[in-house]
């Protein structure tokens, strides 16, 4: 290479100089608003109505003036974390992909229980909310029929909630990252598999599991993802928008709720401890539920880099619903919906699926 000049040299000696110097002032003042909390993005900012409403549960209906193919889509988030995961922030928001491709969405939002949903059992969620916050989907659409969502737990409940009421008028179902096989799953699932262990005592004054205890649990099982995560977050402290995303990504995962006491119990007892679910076996207060009577389309989603819900513990739904069409990404458990990758594959595939069993409105 040519020698440079001494001028020259020291030219571009001083534009590196204050080239990292610029970079280490973006890092500093960024690490500082970062551990500050300043200026976090608002989470769930997509507008909606409230359009049915029973003690804490409301039935959110987001606004859009390009709603042009129905049925509508109803979204069951999981009972121990907030919905707002599925409308994280503009651009990175599930919610916001449906509202462009034209669906009418809503979504089940639980509220935060305290005592008064101690008792809440998988009936009073399959039973009691679910009909009714389908049937105002419906009624406020003007459909006869409507897509049935479900995120993880989320999943659970609307297969419950599939199966134990066929005059529901499904017209599809989407499972994403779905555990059916619980015994699969690992972590605080082990502890509680031990029928030595009383469920009794993860309860709190209220009769609920705490929120705290809940995602201590869920930790347990990402140690490594989480130093992976603070790596990049500390690899990329200059860059504005990885920032943002990470704000919105770590608040949402960070503020859990607590899980219903008497719900608690049931998934401990039945689907921990005996895994009716994967063995088709729920037998509820109104009588066994069967799996195998849900009849419209199908499709799950899952992720072969899923710490939470491995594909080991949503292999039966395939033995379970046979018409099942199955969409295997490589990504975890949020991965699958949030971020660009997602936004970019999986979340374009879940339009297409569904608009291909929508029609016009």
């Amino acid at each position: 290479m040519p020698a440079l000049a001494p001028t020259a040299l020291l030219q571009r000696l001083r534009r590196d100089f204050e080239r990292d110097v610029r970079r280490n002032v973006r890092r500093t003042r960024n690490g500082l608003r970062h551990l500050a909390g300043v200026g976090r993005p608002e989470l769930g900012s997509s507008p909606a109505d409230v359009v049915w409403k029973r003690h804490k549960v409301r039935l959110l209906r987001y606004r859009s003036d390009q709603r042009r193919l129905g049925p509508p889509v109803l979204l069951v988030m999981s009972l121990v974390t907030k919905p707002t995961v599925l409308d994280l922030r503009p651009g990175n928001s599930f919610v916001e992909a449906l509202l462009r491709r034209g669906f009418d969405v809503y979504l089940v939002d639980w509220g935060v229980p305290d005592a008064a949903e101690a008792r809440n059992s998988f009936e009073t969620y399959i039973d009691d909310y679910l009909p009714f916050a389908a049937a105002a989907a419906m009624r406020t659409s003007g459909a006869d029929s409507l897509h049935l969502f479900g995120y993880c737990f989320g999943g659970v409940l609307s297969l419950l909630f599939a199966g134990a009421h066929p005059e529901i008028p499904l017209r599809s179902l989407t499972l994403l990252a779905t555990p059916v096989d619980f015994q699969a799953i690992g972590g605080l699932n082990n502890l509680l598999a031990d029928r030595r262990v009383d469920p009794e005592v993860f309860l709190d004054e209220t009769g609920n599991v705490p929120a705290r205890s809940m995602l201590r649990g869920l930790s347990a099982a990402r140690v490594t993802g989480d130093v992976s995560t603070y790596a990049s977050l500390i690899e990329n402290l200059e860059h504005a928008e990885y920032l943002d995303a990470h704000h919105a990504m770590h608040g949402w995962a960070s503020d859990h709720i607590p899980f219903p006491g008497a719900c608690f119990r049931q998934t401990t007892d039945w689907l921990i401890r005996d895994n009716r679910l994967a063995h088709n076996d729920i037998v509820t207060a109104r009588g066994r539920i069967d799996l195998r009577s849900i009849s419209c389309d199908v499709l799950n989603i899952v992720g072969t880099a899923d710490h939470l819900i491995p594909m080991a513990s949503n292999a039966p739904v395939r033995n379970l619903l046979p018409q099942t069409e199955e969409l295997v990404q490589t990504a975890g458990h949020v991965g699958l919906i949030v971020g660009g990758k997602a936004h970019r594959t999986t979340v374009p595939a879940i339009a297409d699926w569904l608009e291909a069993r929508s029609e016009p409105v």
